[in-house]
């Protein structure tokens, strides 16, 4: 949700929800493994430039500032290109490793 105010905006990602929030951080030349949950739905903010994304069949090479939002059984990956990259997870539902399906 977006909350105008007089001076700028409040981008508002969870209020009285359960979710998890982590700091993704990828070594340069590195991915993580392509997986999905069942779980939970996830949202990524990119912090750094230079990853390249996989969301189901689809590939992103995202800007500082992108968001996106994974659906629950939607395979995703993060790979870095020359440099680290960081991304900004939210999950919303349940996190558990048991919960994480390699594809």
């Amino acid at each position: 949700m977006i909350l105008q105010k007089s001076w700028g905006l409040i981008k508002e990602y969870t209020l009285n929800q359960v979710c998890t929030v982590k700091m993704i951080l990828v070594f340069p030349q590195e991915s993580t493994s392509f997986h999905y949950h069942n779980l939970r739905d996830d949202m990524w903010i990119i912090l750094d430039d230079g990853l390249e994304l996989t969301i189901g069949d689809e590939k992103h090479f995202p800007k500082a500032g992108d968001e996106f939002v994974i659906p629950a059984g939607t395979p995703h990956a993060i790979a870095a290109r020359d440099k680290p990259g960081r991304v900004l997870e939210i999950d919303f539902g349940f996190t558990a490793a048991e919960d994480v399906h390699r594809v």
